[in-house]
């Protein structure tokens, strides 16, 4: 499977104890990071998340005429305008 970059946000005591795993195991801090994140999601606690998203996405789509196609063009849209505005309000220190 391909690889996908993406920006967490750790406490620097968490952060500190991944690169001492990574250090300690030969591996990568990604791989330690991704290893801790899929042991979370096989333990369970993913399944809830998952539940709950879908509950959400059905209550949408039964309230929605749009297509798949039309729903996923607007949420792009939606999350291109979120990040823009993210950016914008960094860069004037907003």
């Amino acid at each position: 499977m391909a690889k996908k970059k993406t920006t967490v946000y750790l406490d620097s005591d968490v952060l500190m104890a991944a690169k001492a795993a990574a250090l300690t195991s030969n591996q990568s801090e990604s791989a330690v990071i991704e290893a801790a994140l899929r042991s979370y999601l096989r333990s369970g606690h993913g399944n809830a998340v998952w539940d709950k998203l879908g509950e959400l996405l059905e209550r949408v789509a039964s309230t929605s005429n749009l297509d798949e196609d039309a729903a996923l063009a607007q949420a792009v849209t939606e999350v291109r305008a979120v990040r823009w505005e993210r950016r914008t309000r960094t860069v004037s220190g907003g």
